[in-house]
């Protein structure tokens, strides 16, 4: 049971994961974002969104995948403090939405008045009740779909729609404690269940059962979902993304890849490590040796004050003393291969979270919560490496225990 006091009323909220999480200084946290941008509301459309301000895990199809009333209802923010947050849901979510938020004012777009008004309509409809119908409107732009910014337009002629993304960025990049924890948690699982994906893999065993080996163990130990489990064997790793399949089976010798991570109580996690079942070749063996090497002059070099691209150009530039590749979107061939390593953030995500990869000016700062890949891509296979890490004060701990690095 997660208690806080929202303007002076103690709240009570029971979400599923039974977390506790202040609230109100979340609410308030992106209010002062919105008071530097002039913004009067924002339409929470993004689940993870949602989630951070509201304490309600959705577990419907997720907008913007699927696109129907049921997804596209959103949570409305005021920038006014006298004004409650509202969320708009259907009658099918009510009951989970009621045991998993805080938020009082939840109304049911299709009970009263059933039939008369679509969502968007709905959604005007409250933002004329608080006089903003024709103010600056945040809207997530990197998921808002051109059907549903459409209908927003027709239903809000006055409105001046603005970009929000950054707000709920900034408001989640650093995470609170209570949060490291649950990710810390959520590394530990995905780690258990690359154990489980390496004992499994042996000559003759598809990619999908190590894969499932790897998955069934992330369950086990608590994790809700796994995080797009990538599994690949031999040629197959060179495959920038790939799923297990089920008829490619470990043969030989062959490198095997897994990339993994779990959702453990909201909160994501994303590690990789590569070997070979069997003997690996020289050449495979100094790749790893200079991946590891390079990944650790990162890891150390890494701490509050130092921005992504300061990070990832000493990966680079490590890579390239090495003698690999380094040029951005350069394909792999004629036996070259492109080395470096990338950053990016890890919370609800689900899968990355900010900071992003392409944030490059971005500063570290205590409390951060990133993954660290190092990685050599050839034209016929891959060796990856991948940490997880939270920032502190003068560098960086690493959130999963030690693992063999070795081929």
């Amino acid at each position: 049971m997660s208690q806080f006091k929202y303007r002076e009323r103690q709240v009570s909220v029971m979400n599923i994961f039974n977390t506790s999480f202040d609230y109100g200084s979340r609410l308030e946290k992106v209010r002062n974002l919105m008071d530097e941008r002039n913004m009067d509301a924002i339409l929470v459309h993004l689940w993870p969104n949602q989630y951070y301000i509201s304490g309600m895990y959705q577990h419907m199809p997720w907008y913007p995948v699927e696109n129907v009333v049921h997804t596209e209802t959103p949570l409305v923010l005021f920038r006014d403090r006298n004004a409650d947050p509202v969320f708009l849901i259907t009658y099918l979510t009510g009951n989970g939405l009621k045991e998993g938020t805080w938020i009082e004012d939840v109304r049911f777009v299709d009970r009263e008045p059933f039939g008369k008004l679509t969502w968007q309509e709905y959604t005007a409809e409250v933002l004329r009740e608080k006089g903003v119908e024709a103010g600056r409107i945040g809207i997530e732009e990197l998921v808002c779909t051109v059907s549903t910014f459409k209908k927003l337009q027709a239903a809000l002629p006055k409105a001046q729609f603005v970009e929000a993304d950054e707000i709920f960025q900034i408001a989640r990049i650093i995470k609170e404690p209570e949060e490291v924890d649950l990710i810390k948690e959520s590394v530990l699982i995905a780690q258990a269940g690359l154990i489980a994906g390496k004992e499994t893999a042996a000559v003759g065993v598809p990619e999908s059962e190590i894969q499932a080996a790897a998955e069934i163990e992330m369950k086990r130990r608590g994790a809700i979902r796994e995080v797009e489990t990538m599994c690949q064997s031999g040629i197959r790793t060179a495959n920038h993304r790939a799923f297990g399949a089920n008829w490619k089976k470990v043969e030989e010798n062959d490198l095997v890849m897994i990339d993994i991570g779990c959702i453990y109580k909201g909160y994501g996690s994303d590690l990789t490590r590569t070997w070979v079942v069997g003997k690996p070749t020289d050449a495979q063996k100094k790749i790893a040796d200079d991946i590891v090497k390079t990944h650790e002059k990162v890891i150390e070099f890494m701490q509050p004050g130092v921005t992504l691209g300061e990070i990832q150009n000493l990966g680079r530039n490590e890579m390239k003393k090495a003698g690999y590749i380094t040029k951005k979107g350069a394909l792999p061939s004629n036996g070259e291969c492109l080395g470096g390593v990338t950053i990016h953030g890890l919370g609800l995500g689900p899968m990355h979270d900010p900071p992003h990869v392409e944030d490059l000016d971005l500063k570290l700062e205590s409390g951060m919560t990133v993954a660290v890949s190092g990685g050599v891509r050839h034209e016929a296979f891959t060796i990856r490496f991948e940490d997880d890490v939270v920032v502190v004060p003068g560098g960086v701990e690493k959130l999963n225990d030690p693992m063999p690095w070795e081929l």
